[in-house]
């Protein structure tokens, strides 16, 4: 069938479905020493943006520029800061810390590969900088480059044994390289160091859990859950923890419990939705589907996942009400347009759907997923009733006549001798 079609040749581009996505425990996450402003806006490096009208004008001293960087932190004006410290570093490329500040920064939005040319950079100005060395270890194992990032991590240890933040950090870059054995004794030495420690009681909640030791596990986050109680990734694993053992009651609180601490937390949101898929609450789970788009209206992956599941719920016109509304939010992408026209193809509106991916067809910047969506409709050329071959035949018509042509100079001509 064409569906069937459809689905296997946009897996380059449409999120897999979620009920395939097994309910395994989230990656321990190390941040013990996270800053008081909030997380920056991404950034690309070097590029200025709009917070550079917070910059002085004319010339200044690079201590100066890393004192206004440092205010601008504070303020919670993260880009601008950025750009400070950067400014610092063309005037003064040894001046200490400022390496340092945009790895925080750039650590705190996940741009791992950023933040981790930072720190060494940092490295390089100050060697002895033990805490851009714990960092770039973390950053390093972010960006699955765990083999460098646990002996970036044991360097410091053997240095330093009492150093409790750096084996809790050995400890998740050995569980990230599923050594999770090795992961637990240092996770355990970090505990011995400091039995307060929360990120070290979650994080050796994931590894007991990966040595299948549920029990382990439970109490392990439990007991992180009362040191850091605002946590929302203690309860993502808690439930993700429950959800494997069947308690499908349980999980669903766990994962209400992770949103009401953070409604940005992804994994909550599709940990409810999947309990509730599983306890056959289709109706609880579309209207979850809708007030996490009403939270994040642009994720078009998010839309595309919401629209499949009110396609196989029967409600196919839900899935239409939101693809339309995908379109009115963002009608110059070319996403939205190859979502409503699989919908509308769904409804067994052809011409609608045929225009909607020309659309995409000719919105996509990049060749290939043109190309992709332009063998789609082929595909349902193909696979047309006799009914339907006109529409498709002259729609074949319309897009070769839209065609722009080639120079004839462009042509190649061969060469004779």
């Amino acid at each position: 069938m064409i569906r069937a079609f459809l689905v296997a040749a946009l897996a380059w581009w449409a999120v897999p479905a979620l009920a395939a996505v097994p309910p395994v425990l989230i990656q321990p996450h190390a941040d013990s020493l996270s800053i008081a402003t909030p997380p920056a806006p991404l950034i690309i490096p070097g590029r200025a943006n709009g917070s550079d009208s917070l910059l002085p004008k004319g010339p200044h001293t690079a201590q100066e520029y890393y004192a206004l960087g440092a205010a601008l932190e504070r303020g919670g004006h993260p880009a601008a800061a950025i750009t400070a410290y950067r400014t610092a570093v063309r005037l003064d490329p040894t001046i200490p810390g400022a390496h340092y500040r945009m790895g925080r920064l750039f650590s705190d939005v996940a741009q791992h590969k950023v933040a981790a040319k930072e720190y060494a950079a940092e490295l390089r100005n100050q060697p002895d900088h033990r805490q851009a060395a714990r960092w770039l270890g973390l950053e390093l194992a972010q960006t699955g480059d765990t083999a460098s990032a646990i002996a970036q991590l044991r360097s410091i240890v053997q240095r330093h044994p009492d150093d409790e933040p750096s084996w809790q950090a050995l400890g998740f870059a050995l569980a990230t390289a599923g050594r999770a054995e090795e992961g637990e004794r240092a996770l355990r030495r970090a505990l011995s160091l400091d039995p307060g420690d929360g990120d070290a009681w979650r994080d050796l909640g994931t590894v007991r859990a990966a040595q299948h030791d549920d029990a382990g596990a439970r109490a392990a986050f439990q007991h992180a859950a009362k040191l850091q109680p605002k946590d929302a990734g203690v309860y993502v694993n808690l439930g993700n923890l429950e959800r494997r053992a069947g308690k499908l009651e349980a999980a669903l609180d766990d994962y209400r419990a992770a949103v009401a601490r953070d409604s940005s937390q992804v994994l909550a949101w599709r940990g409810q939705v999947l309990v509730l898929a599983d306890l056959g609450r289709t109706g609880e789970a579309g209207q979850l589907y809708r007030q996490w788009l009403v939270r994040d209206p642009t994720n078009q992956s998010l839309r595309v996942q919401a629209m499949d599941f009110f396609t196989a719920s029967g409600r196919r016109d839900i899935a239409l009400e939101l693809g339309r509304e995908g379109v009115r939010l963002a009608p110059k992408s070319a996403e939205p347009h190859l979502a409503l026209g699989m919908a509308l193809h769904e409804t067994g509106n052809e011409r609608g759907a045929l225009a909607e991916l020309r659309l995409a067809e000719a919105l996509f910047i990049r060749q290939e997923s043109s190309a992709r969506v332009g063998a789609l409709i082929r595909a349902m050329r193909h696979s047309a009733p006799d009914s339907l071959r006109a529409l498709f035949d002259a729609d074949s018509v319309r897009f070769e006549a839209s065609r722009p042509a080639i120079p004839a100079d462009s042509l190649y001509t061969p060469v004779t001798r």
